[in-house]
Protein backbone atom coordinates (compact mmCIF):
# COMPACT_ATOMS: atom_id res chain seq x y z
CA UNK A 1 0.00 0.00 0.00
CA UNK A 2 1.77 3.16 -1.18
CA UNK A 3 0.44 6.69 -1.39
CA UNK A 4 2.34 8.77 -3.93
CA UNK A 5 2.86 12.51 -3.69
CA UNK A 6 0.31 13.39 -6.36
CA UNK A 7 -2.40 11.51 -4.48
CA UNK A 8 -1.55 13.34 -1.28
CA UNK A 9 -1.81 16.67 -3.08
CA UNK A 10 -5.26 15.67 -4.32
CA UNK A 11 -6.48 14.82 -0.82
CA UNK A 12 -5.00 18.05 0.53
CA UNK A 13 -7.11 19.90 -2.03
CA UNK A 14 -10.18 17.97 -0.84
CA UNK A 15 -9.51 19.05 2.75
CA UNK A 16 -9.00 22.67 1.71
CA UNK A 17 -12.32 22.62 -0.14
CA UNK A 18 -14.03 21.05 2.87
CA UNK A 19 -12.74 23.98 4.92
CA UNK A 20 -14.20 26.36 2.34
CA UNK A 21 -17.53 24.61 2.89
CA UNK A 22 -17.45 24.88 6.69
CA UNK A 23 -16.31 28.50 6.54
CA UNK A 24 -19.14 29.29 4.07
CA UNK A 25 -21.67 28.00 6.59
CA UNK A 26 -19.98 30.00 9.34
CA UNK A 27 -20.54 33.17 7.32
CA UNK A 28 -24.01 32.33 6.02
CA UNK A 29 -25.35 30.71 9.20
CA UNK A 30 -26.12 27.10 10.03
CA UNK A 31 -28.61 25.02 11.94
CA UNK A 32 -27.49 22.89 14.88
CA UNK A 33 -29.07 19.62 15.95
CA UNK A 34 -28.51 17.22 18.85
CA UNK A 35 -27.67 13.61 18.02
CA UNK A 36 -28.74 10.57 20.04
CA UNK A 37 -25.46 10.64 21.97
CA UNK A 38 -26.27 14.27 22.95
CA UNK A 39 -23.41 15.68 20.88
CA UNK A 40 -24.09 18.53 18.45
CA UNK A 41 -24.09 18.33 14.66
CA UNK A 42 -24.57 21.12 12.13
CA UNK A 43 -25.46 21.38 8.46
CA UNK A 44 -21.79 22.21 7.92
CA UNK A 45 -20.80 18.77 9.32
CA UNK A 46 -23.13 17.10 6.83
CA UNK A 47 -22.03 19.24 3.88
CA UNK A 48 -18.33 18.68 4.63
CA UNK A 49 -18.72 14.91 4.98
CA UNK A 50 -20.82 14.58 1.81
CA UNK A 51 -18.15 16.44 -0.16
CA UNK A 52 -15.24 14.39 1.23
CA UNK A 53 -17.02 11.05 0.72
CA UNK A 54 -17.97 12.00 -2.85
CA UNK A 55 -14.34 12.65 -3.72
CA UNK A 56 -12.89 9.59 -1.94
CA UNK A 57 -15.55 7.36 -3.51
CA UNK A 58 -14.52 8.66 -6.93
CA UNK A 59 -10.79 8.22 -6.28
CA UNK A 60 -10.84 4.94 -4.33
CA UNK A 61 -14.02 3.00 -5.19
CA UNK A 62 -12.62 -0.27 -3.76
CA UNK A 63 -11.87 1.20 -0.31
CA UNK A 64 -14.05 1.29 2.78
CA UNK A 65 -15.04 4.54 4.43
CA UNK A 66 -15.65 5.14 8.14
CA UNK A 67 -17.34 8.49 8.76
CA UNK A 68 -18.93 10.15 11.76
CA UNK A 69 -22.26 11.41 10.47
CA UNK A 70 -25.27 9.46 9.17
CA UNK A 71 -28.49 10.55 7.50
CA UNK A 72 -31.20 11.83 9.83
CA UNK A 73 -34.55 13.53 9.69
CA UNK A 74 -32.87 16.94 9.90
CA UNK A 75 -31.87 16.55 6.26
CA UNK A 76 -35.09 17.48 4.52
CA UNK A 77 -35.76 19.16 1.18
CA UNK A 78 -34.99 22.60 2.57
CA UNK A 79 -31.69 21.71 4.23
CA UNK A 80 -30.59 19.71 1.21
CA UNK A 81 -31.17 22.81 -0.92
CA UNK A 82 -29.03 24.84 1.47
CA UNK A 83 -26.20 22.33 1.17
CA UNK A 84 -26.47 22.31 -2.61
CA UNK A 85 -26.48 26.12 -2.59
CA UNK A 86 -23.17 26.03 -0.73
CA UNK A 87 -21.60 23.76 -3.35
CA UNK A 88 -22.90 25.98 -6.15
CA UNK A 89 -21.63 29.20 -4.57
CA UNK A 90 -18.19 27.63 -4.12
CA UNK A 91 -18.13 26.26 -7.69
CA UNK A 92 -17.57 22.70 -6.47
CA UNK A 93 -19.57 21.10 -9.31
CA UNK A 94 -21.16 18.61 -6.99
CA UNK A 95 -24.79 17.48 -7.17
CA UNK A 96 -24.93 14.38 -4.97
CA UNK A 97 -27.80 12.29 -3.75
CA UNK A 98 -27.48 13.65 -0.21
CA UNK A 99 -28.76 10.61 1.68
CA UNK A 100 -26.94 8.09 -0.51
CA UNK A 101 -23.54 9.78 -0.28
CA UNK A 102 -23.76 10.68 3.41
CA UNK A 103 -24.41 7.03 4.26
CA UNK A 104 -21.96 5.56 1.71
CA UNK A 105 -19.32 3.37 3.36
CA UNK A 106 -17.92 1.51 0.35
CA UNK A 107 -17.18 -2.21 -0.07
CA UNK A 108 -15.71 -4.35 2.68
CA UNK A 109 -11.98 -3.68 2.45
CA UNK A 110 -8.82 -3.85 4.55
CA UNK A 111 -8.04 -0.36 3.26
CA UNK A 112 -10.23 2.12 5.14
CA UNK A 113 -10.55 5.90 5.18
CA UNK A 114 -11.74 7.66 8.32
CA UNK A 115 -13.49 11.02 8.04
CA UNK A 116 -14.22 13.60 10.70
CA UNK A 117 -15.99 16.40 8.79
CA UNK A 118 -15.77 18.80 11.74
CA UNK A 119 -13.80 17.81 14.80
CA UNK A 120 -14.68 20.19 17.61
CA UNK A 121 -18.25 21.04 16.63
CA UNK A 122 -18.82 22.91 19.90
CA UNK A 123 -15.86 25.12 19.09
CA UNK A 124 -17.10 25.56 15.53
CA UNK A 125 -20.49 26.70 16.85
CA UNK A 126 -18.79 29.42 18.90
CA UNK A 127 -16.35 30.57 16.23
CA UNK A 128 -13.42 28.91 17.99
CA UNK A 129 -10.94 26.22 16.94
CA UNK A 130 -12.05 23.23 14.89
CA UNK A 131 -10.44 20.81 12.46
CA UNK A 132 -11.21 18.48 9.57
CA UNK A 133 -9.41 15.15 9.62
CA UNK A 134 -8.94 12.25 7.23
CA UNK A 135 -6.98 9.10 8.02
CA UNK A 136 -6.04 5.97 6.09
CA UNK A 137 -5.50 2.54 7.61
CA UNK A 138 -4.56 -0.72 5.89
CA UNK A 139 -4.55 -4.09 7.67
CA UNK A 140 -4.80 -2.24 11.02
CA UNK A 141 -1.67 -0.22 10.20
CA UNK A 142 -1.80 3.58 10.10
CA UNK A 143 -0.77 4.81 6.64
CA UNK A 144 -1.76 8.42 6.04
CA UNK A 145 -3.36 11.35 7.82
CA UNK A 146 -4.33 14.83 6.69
CA UNK A 147 -5.69 17.45 9.08
CA UNK A 148 -6.90 20.93 8.16
CA UNK A 149 -7.21 23.59 10.87
CA UNK A 150 -8.74 26.99 10.00
CA UNK A 151 -7.26 29.98 11.85
CA UNK A 152 -4.49 27.80 13.28
CA UNK A 153 -2.13 30.74 13.62
CA UNK A 154 -1.60 34.19 12.14
CA UNK A 155 -1.12 32.64 8.69
CA UNK A 156 -4.69 31.29 8.70
CA UNK A 157 -5.47 27.76 7.54
CA UNK A 158 -2.88 25.11 8.36
CA UNK A 159 -2.84 21.69 6.70
CA UNK A 160 -0.88 18.85 8.27
CA UNK A 161 0.19 15.66 6.48
CA UNK A 162 1.70 12.47 7.88
CA UNK A 163 2.78 9.67 5.56
CA UNK A 164 3.82 6.45 7.30
CA UNK A 165 7.61 6.22 7.46
CA UNK A 166 8.10 9.54 5.67
CA UNK A 167 7.64 12.04 8.47
CA UNK A 168 5.21 14.90 8.99
CA UNK A 169 4.69 18.10 7.03
CA UNK A 170 2.66 21.26 7.33
CA UNK A 171 1.60 24.17 5.18
CA UNK A 172 0.68 27.37 7.02
CA UNK A 173 -1.60 29.56 4.95
CA UNK A 174 -0.89 28.90 1.29
CA UNK A 175 2.83 28.41 1.83
CA UNK A 176 4.79 25.37 0.70
CA UNK A 177 4.79 22.25 2.86
CA UNK A 178 7.73 22.01 5.24
CA UNK A 179 8.81 19.21 7.61
CA UNK A 180 7.79 19.50 11.26
CA UNK A 181 9.15 17.93 14.42
CA UNK A 182 8.04 17.80 18.02
CA UNK A 183 9.70 20.09 20.56
CA UNK A 184 12.88 19.26 22.44
CA UNK A 185 11.57 20.23 25.88
CA UNK A 186 12.97 17.71 28.34
CA UNK A 187 11.66 19.00 31.65
CA UNK A 188 7.96 18.23 32.09
CA UNK A 189 7.66 21.19 34.49
CA UNK A 190 8.58 23.52 31.63
CA UNK A 191 6.22 21.90 29.15
CA UNK A 192 3.18 23.48 27.54
CA UNK A 193 0.09 21.33 28.04
CA UNK A 194 -2.84 21.23 25.59
CA UNK A 195 -6.18 20.13 26.95
CA UNK A 196 -9.80 20.17 25.92
CA UNK A 197 -12.03 23.21 26.15
CA UNK A 198 -15.33 21.32 26.24
CA UNK A 199 -14.57 17.65 26.98
CA UNK A 200 -12.12 17.67 29.87
CA UNK A 201 -12.17 15.87 33.22
CA UNK A 202 -10.93 17.23 36.59
CA UNK A 203 -8.18 14.61 36.77
CA UNK A 204 -6.33 16.22 33.86
CA UNK A 205 -5.53 19.36 35.84
CA UNK A 206 -4.94 17.31 38.98
CA UNK A 207 -2.29 15.35 37.08
CA UNK A 208 -0.83 18.54 35.60
CA UNK A 209 -0.48 20.03 39.07
CA UNK A 210 1.17 16.86 40.32
CA UNK A 211 3.67 17.08 37.44
CA UNK A 212 4.36 20.75 38.20
CA UNK A 213 3.09 22.01 34.84
CA UNK A 214 2.20 25.72 34.80
CA UNK A 215 1.69 26.50 31.10
CA UNK A 216 -1.62 25.54 29.45
CA UNK A 217 -3.45 25.91 26.16
CA UNK A 218 -7.14 25.01 26.25
CA UNK A 219 -8.69 24.55 22.80
CA UNK A 220 -11.08 22.32 20.88
CA UNK A 221 -10.45 19.67 18.23
CA UNK A 222 -7.54 17.56 17.00
CA UNK A 223 -5.63 20.81 16.57
CA UNK A 224 -4.07 19.77 19.89
CA UNK A 225 -2.35 16.84 18.14
CA UNK A 226 -1.09 19.32 15.54
CA UNK A 227 0.34 21.61 18.21
CA UNK A 228 2.34 18.76 19.73
CA UNK A 229 3.48 17.65 16.27
CA UNK A 230 4.84 21.07 15.23
CA UNK A 231 6.27 21.94 18.65
CA UNK A 232 3.74 24.65 19.52
CA UNK A 233 2.97 22.54 22.60
CA UNK A 234 4.80 19.71 24.31
CA UNK A 235 2.00 17.62 25.75
CA UNK A 236 -1.67 16.76 25.27
CA UNK A 237 -3.64 14.74 27.81
CA UNK A 238 -7.03 13.43 26.68
CA UNK A 239 -9.67 11.67 28.78
CA UNK A 240 -11.38 8.89 26.80
CA UNK A 241 -14.43 6.70 27.11
CA UNK A 242 -14.59 3.30 25.43
CA UNK A 243 -18.08 3.81 24.04
CA UNK A 244 -17.20 7.22 22.58
CA UNK A 245 -13.64 6.66 21.31
CA UNK A 246 -13.84 6.57 17.54
CA UNK A 247 -11.21 6.09 14.87
CA UNK A 248 -12.00 9.40 13.14
CA UNK A 249 -11.17 11.37 16.31
CA UNK A 250 -7.76 9.83 16.95
CA UNK A 251 -6.21 8.11 13.92
CA UNK A 252 -5.17 11.30 12.06
CA UNK A 253 -3.55 12.93 15.09
CA UNK A 254 -1.93 9.71 16.30
CA UNK A 255 -0.02 9.19 13.05
CA UNK A 256 0.83 12.90 12.75
CA UNK A 257 2.47 13.07 16.17
CA UNK A 258 4.36 9.78 15.84
CA UNK A 259 5.67 10.73 12.39
CA UNK A 260 6.80 14.08 13.85
CA UNK A 261 8.87 12.16 16.39
CA UNK A 262 6.48 12.17 19.34
CA UNK A 263 4.74 9.45 21.28
CA UNK A 264 1.07 8.48 21.69
CA UNK A 265 -0.07 5.93 24.28
CA UNK A 266 -2.89 5.36 26.69
CA UNK A 267 -2.39 5.95 30.42
CA UNK A 268 -0.75 2.53 30.79
CA UNK A 269 1.75 3.11 27.99
CA UNK A 270 -0.05 1.00 25.37
CA UNK A 271 -0.36 2.37 21.83
CA UNK A 272 -3.93 2.77 20.55
CA UNK A 273 -5.28 0.08 18.26
CA UNK A 274 -7.88 0.80 15.58
CA UNK A 275 -10.51 -1.89 15.08
CA UNK A 276 -13.64 -1.32 13.02
CA UNK A 277 -14.74 2.22 13.91
CA UNK A 278 -13.20 2.32 17.40
CA UNK A 279 -9.96 3.51 18.93
CA UNK A 280 -9.14 0.74 21.39
CA UNK A 281 -7.22 1.54 24.58
CA UNK A 282 -6.44 -0.25 27.85
CA UNK A 283 -6.91 2.78 30.13
CA UNK A 284 -9.31 5.77 30.04
CA UNK A 285 -7.12 8.38 28.42
CA UNK A 286 -4.29 9.29 26.07
CA UNK A 287 -0.90 10.83 26.71
CA UNK A 288 0.43 12.60 23.61
CA UNK A 289 3.88 14.07 24.01
CA UNK A 290 7.18 14.98 22.41
CA UNK A 291 8.46 11.72 23.91
CA UNK A 292 11.10 13.34 26.10
CA UNK A 293 9.23 12.95 29.41
CA UNK A 294 6.51 10.52 28.35
CA UNK A 295 7.61 7.77 30.72
CA UNK A 296 7.76 10.22 33.63
CA UNK A 297 4.07 10.98 33.12
CA UNK A 298 3.15 7.29 32.93
CA UNK A 299 5.16 6.60 36.09
CA UNK A 300 3.44 9.43 37.92
CA UNK A 301 0.02 8.04 36.97
CA UNK A 302 1.05 4.53 38.03
CA UNK A 303 2.59 5.61 41.33
CA UNK A 304 -0.11 8.09 42.44
CA UNK A 305 -3.18 6.25 43.80
CA UNK A 306 -6.58 7.61 42.71
CA UNK A 307 -5.15 10.45 40.61
CA UNK A 308 -7.34 9.21 37.74
CA UNK A 309 -10.89 9.01 39.06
Amino acid sequence: MKIIEKEIQTIVKIIRNAIRITEWFKEEGFKTYIKQDQSPVTLADYASQIYIISKLKELYPKDSIIAEETFSSELNNYTEKVIQSCYNKLNLSLKPNIKEILNYRGPNSKTRWSIDPIDGTKGYQKGLSYAIGVGLINNQEKKLSIIGVPNYNTDGVAVFVANKGKGALTSYGEKDFVPIKVSETRDVKKSVLCHSLHYDEPWVMKLANKLGIENYIQIDSMAKFCMVADGSADLYIKPMYVDRSFIWDFLPGDLLVTEAGGKVTDLKGVSPNYIDNKCMISAPGLVVSNGMFHQDILDTIKNTPNIID
